[in-house]
């Protein structure tokens, strides 16, 4: 029979959480609204900038390695799957896919550097164009065919690429757009914060553009009820932790999104509850596993009827394993575990302000 053990996490950056340096956040406890994202914004600006060539070439070996060793490209990887192909670190003269002269005119050739804010919308200008938090390793050719298209939703689809990211007419505004996969949707919508936070200042803001996307970096209504959604649907993964920490020491910043997501709410949506409440709000759901029948019971009796709006169960790789409104039952749910094979399990707990987190290892 499967061991069962559940314990309780603070917020849902869980293995990594030691990692976060005592006191980073102090200065941001308690705020909301401007506020908050002027106190992120010192926190986590200036940092440190590295170059373009070779330190963003360099850095990817620890920032965006797979436990295989190949390439991390969310434009080419399917978690729940095979993908297509996979990159070898580093460039041609040492056996890696890194690109250099060659224009590949299909999907697998070589990967590059893809700037998920376009560079054209801040002038290619530094830090921006150097940030490890805006600028990921990905396949060239769909990073090219992306271009300068916002991240959206697709209508039908002109183009679909290998793990299923697509181009179409946007669904959201107008003119096409760029989607991603659901399993890298919350990934890039707490890029997206990141950006619009840590160059929050007069001296920084000017550089941005405004296009389909932001006016300069304050979001258009259709891009961060976009944006909130992603990252709502698509929780932070160990990927996204495990990054994060891995750009700490280059770079001297965090991605605040992904150690706290509800601060994403509190400045851009509905913080109802304040941040120093979020132990009291989750002693009024119970959740226990019964080992005997392998089920994980969550219960939520002492909340308002439209207090919790989802459960959801990841794996430490980010999959998600359960997914259900929490409309769909009458304040207590019974999961099934019997399947998942042992391992640690992150129980997320939604309501209408934030996401709260259990740990669960089965073992």
């Amino acid at each position: 029979m499967k061991r069962i053990l559940l314990s309780i996490l603070a917020i849902f950056p869980i293995v990594a959480m030691a990692q976060i340096p005592a006191g980073y956040y102090n200065t941001a406890t308690g705020l909301s609204g401007q506020p908050l994202r002027v106190a992120l914004r010192n926190i986590i600006r200036p940092h440190t900038t590295l170059s373009y060539t070779p330190g963003l070439w360099n850095a990817y070996f620890t920032t965006d390695k797979k436990a295989n060793g190949k390439l991390w490209d969310m434009y080419s990887d399917i978690p729940s799957g095979t993908p297509a192909y996979e990159y070898t670190l580093g460039p041609t003269s040492s056996g890696g896919n890194q690109c250099g002269s060659v224009s590949p005119s299909a999907e697998g050739s070589c990967y590059n550097r893809e700037h998920t804010w376009p560079q054209s919308k801040f002038a290619s200008d530094t830090p921006m164009q150097n940030d490890l938090f805006i600028v990921y390793p990905t396949d060239y050719f769909v990073n090219g065919q992306r271009g300068n298209l916002p991240y959206g939703k697709v209508g039908t689809a002109t183009q679909t690429f290998t793990n299923g990211g697509k181009i179409g007419v946007n669904l959201l505004s107008s003119g096409n757009c760029y989607e991603p996969i659901d399993a890298y949707k919350g990934d890039l919508a707490r890029n997206y914060f990141y950006v619009a936070t840590c160059y929050w200042t007069a001296q920084d803001s000017v550089k941005f553009t405004s296009w389909e996307t932001a006016t300069g970096l304050t979001f258009t209504p259709w891009a961060i009820n976009m944006l909130l959604d992603w990252h709502h649907n698509d929780p932070v993964s160990q990927k996204e932790i495990d990054r994060n920490n891995a750009v700490y020491p280059l770079q001297n910043n965090r991605n605040p999104f992904i150690d706290h997501p509800e601060y994403a709410d509190c400045i851009w949506g509905s913080c109802t509850v304040g941040v120093n409440d979020v132990k009291s709000y989750m002693q009024s759901v119970v959740s226990y596993v019964n080992s005997t029948t392998n089920t994980l019971v969550v219960n939520w009796d002492n909340l308002a009827d439209d207090e919790l709006t989802n459960l959801s169960v990841v794996n430490m790789n980010g999959q998600l394993v359960f997914n259900a409104s929490a409309a769909a039952f009458n304040k207590s749910a019974a999961i099934s575990t019997a399947t998942w094979a042992k391992g640690i399990y992150v129980l997320r707990i939604q309501s209408l302000s934030k996401v709260d987190s259990r740990k669960i290892v089965i073992q």
